[in-house]
């Protein structure tokens, strides 16, 4: 059972993203057809293409029924495709339909977390290679959808230069067609093509209609450096020129016209994570204005996770009382938006953050960390996130030599082996193939620390019974070695793999963020502070094992069982604020301390469940030494 387990959780982990995209992506695709394609079906009302008009109608219908496939269900995204059916149904505005296409489009890639950047900078050479090689014949040399075989094709491809049509794709949109096809069309999936390549083609054919006036302003704008019209990529690839245009005015569609042309002026424009945080922010304050409560909320954790989470570290080892004043105003920030407070005090709340964000950035000099900071930045990455693991493995090594049963270290040591590798490989894959958010990141942590928790927990009840007189007598009689049997291993390899790469997981991400914050002689300096901080965690391991199993079996299972207890709380806490730093659960501060080595967070949800173990764990406790007091009397 635990090596099933153990094997299952590896897929897990390594196919998260893939697994969570497959349904979605296609999901996406159909709700971006529908708003795109009604209004070529529907006039003032009136059906102007009964076939497209019964396209539309299917692909409604088929939106509704892949709602269903998604995982977790929203209810509030089974009420919009509900309606986009009845708006669908009862021949409604184009405008209106577009209007929750829309919406439907962006709370479906916040909520699932969905990849829609490409992970560098589309190559037009490519495109236009691919293009001539795939696309030329149906679609035409300029794009006007008349290839040569165009005239032979039910529908007719399309055409690219057609500004109605252009104006209300997005670069994601076009990424997914070519990526998925078009069923029921001429149009095929291209999953021959690298991903790279499908994001070149989506550019290339994603300006086709910019007219070059467009691309002239918005030159002007960009290079100005007075317009944050566009500050991300996120915006670029999932943004229409309509709703650009609705939103933010001509000036946002002017400056998308250029920068579709020329992404490599946004992407290879090196942002620093405090800029980062202090756009998103502005444009959640901006949500929240226009009555965009869930955007303005998402916006808010994304102005964390992808900005000052990543310098955290680096401040923390300049100023702690800065970095903790920062997060602090950044929840509340986040709280004002979920319950709904008023204006005014979001945009007070605001002025303080970007106040707060530019004194950071004044201390760090992000553009190039001194040696010494990045030296102590990488010495408390380590420290922080591995201290924890190498108790949990520590803690199981002791169990296992003292108990005689030395050849489960290799079981133990297994896990820890392959936790690392795929610490490497996420590496590799964050740098080279996709993306890894800050919202998978915590997820994927909160996840593993809240599965370790209820391991741990178990774990730590069963040492405890086993230090009962009478279950004492039973386990050496049985014998350990009988005890410890091959699925009993296996899980303990699936704990210690669990417990490394929870810590290994975040350590790469942070370790990236600080990476391209120093200079060379900088970058040395955080390779001295990882290997310092590796010298000081094997000191420690060294000194659990050696005085831990110098005590007595029976009072061994004691402490071991009392301490598997204590670290299954700390998981837990930790479990639980990695979840609301993603915005999966609700965040209530209480006035006390945060208590980051014992997973203690100020906050309602936090300290509720892990009081709510620490009870249990006592009931159990009594109540199995009030029956061992029963038998024995």
């Amino acid at each position: 059972m635990y090596r099933q387990f153990f094997v299952l959780f590896l897929l897990i982990i390594f196919s998260f993203s893939a697994f969570a995209a497959m349904p979605v992506q296609k999901l996406l695709q159909l709700i971006d057809y529908v708003g795109v394609d009604y209004r070529e079906a529907i006039k003032d009302g009136q059906v102007i293409n009964p076939e497209e008009y019964g396209e539309m109608q299917d692909f409604a219908l088929a939106i509704q029924e892949n709602i269903h496939q998604l995982s977790p269900i929203k209810q509030n995204l089974i009420e919009q495709a509900s309606t986009l059916g009845r708006l669908v149904n009862s021949k409604a505005s184009p405008d209106h339909v577009a209007e929750l296409t829309t919406t439907m489009h962006r709370q479906i890639i916040a909520d699932y977390d969905i990849q829609v950047v490409p992970n560098k900078v589309p190559d037009f050479n490519i495109a236009k290679q691919l293009y001539a090689q795939n696309c030329i014949a149906c679609h035409g040399a300029k794009g006007a959808g008349d290839g040569s075989l165009s005239k032979t094709l039910e529908p007719l491809p399309t055409n690219f230069l057609n500004r109605e049509r252009f104006r209300e794709r997005t670069l994601y949109g076009l990424f997914s067609t070519v990526t998925q096809g078009v069923s029921g069309t001429s149009m095929p999936a291209f999953n021959q093509l690298t991903e790279h390549e499908r994001w070149s083609l989506a550019f290339y054919v994603g300006q086709l209609a910019v007219q070059e006036k467009e691309a002239t302003a918005g030159a002007t704008l960009w290079e100005s450096k007075d317009s944050h019209l566009l500050s991300s990529v996120e915006q670029l690839t999932t943004s229409s020129p309509a709703q650009l245009e609705t939103s933010s005015g001509q000036d946002a569609v002017s400056t998308l016209a250029y920068l579709r042309r020329h992404p490599e002026a946004l992407m290879n424009n090196k942002q620093s994570p405090l800029d980062f945080s202090i756009q998103e922010l502005d444009a959640s304050r901006q949500a929240y204005r226009a009555g965009d409560v869930d955007k303005a909320y998402d916006l808010a954790i994304n102005a964390y996770l992808e900005g000052f989470e990543l310098i955290e570290n680096s401040l923390d080892a300049i100023d702690s009382e800065l970095r903790r004043e920062i997060e602090g105003e950044m929840t509340g920030y986040r709280n004002l938006i979920r319950k709904q407070k008023g204006e005014q005090a979001v945009n007070a709340a605001f002025s303080k953050i970007k106040v707060l964000l530019e004194t950071a950035r004044s201390l760090l000099n992000e553009t190039s960390l001194s040696g010494k900071t990045a030296f102590i930045s990488a010495m408390v990455i380590i420290l922080r996130e591995g201290l924890e693991a190498l108790l949990v493995v520590a803690a199981l090594a002791a169990f296992l030599v003292k108990t005689g049963k030395r050849e489960g270290l290799a079981y133990l040591y297994s896990g820890v082996v392959v936790a690392l590798l795929m610490g490497g490989l996420t590496w590799v894959v964050s740098t080279t193939l996709i993306e890894i958010g800050g919202a998978s990141r915590e997820l994927t942590e909160g996840i593993a620390a809240i599965t370790a928790a209820f391991v741990l927990f178990y774990v730590g009840f069963w040492m405890h019974n086993k230090t009962s007189a009478a279950q004492w007598k039973h386990f050496i009689e049985s014998s350990i070695k009988k005890a410890l049997n091959k699925e009993t291993l296996w899980g303990i390899a699936a704990l210690s793999f669990i417990a490394v790469y929870r810590e290994v997981f975040e350590s790469v991400l942070f370790y990236q963020a600080l990476w391209v914050q120093t200079n060379e002689g900088g970058q040395n300096m955080i390779v001295y502070g990882l290997a310092t901080a590796t010298a000081i965690l094997s000191l420690v391991a060294w000194l659990i094992m050696k005085y831990s199993t110098r005590l007595p079996l029976r009072q061994f299972f004691a402490v071991s069982g009392g301490f598997m207890f204590i670290l299954a709380v700390v998981f837990a806490g930790k479990g639980i604020s990695a979840l609301q730093e993603a915005g999966k659960i609700p965040l209530d501060p209480v006035a006390l301390p945060s208590i980051d080595l014992l997973g203690i967070y100020p906050n309602y949800q936090g300290l509720a469940v892990q009081g709510l173990m620490i009870i249990l764990a006592t009931v159990m406790i009594i109540r199995d030494n009030r029956k061992q007091r029963n038998l024995n009397a």
